[in-house]
């Protein structure tokens, strides 16, 4: 019975792609934290602007509803 491909590990990696996806796993590692505190930021513009857009005029629900967007945007682009 044979393997199936997708079963297949292929061969082992050379020194200089385990150190390329070393470095690559290192920056992405970095920027999530510095993503998260993005990710918190829009996050309370957008309820902010939504309260505001609720308590004080629509022309600030508009711009509530774009930051909301951005939020969403930024969370889901990881």
């Amino acid at each position: 019975m044979t393997t199936p491909a997708a079963a297949d590990p292929g061969p082992p990696l050379r020194a200089w792609e385990r150190r390329r996806l070393r470095g690559i796993e290192r920056g992405l590692r970095a920027r999530a934290r510095s993503r998260l505190l993005l990710c918190l930021c829009l996050d309370a513009v957008a309820l902010a602007l939504l309260a505001a857009g609720i308590f004080l005029a629509l022309p600030w629900l508009f711009a509530g509803c774009v930051a909301v967007n951005l939020a969403v945007c930024a969370h889901l682009e990881r």
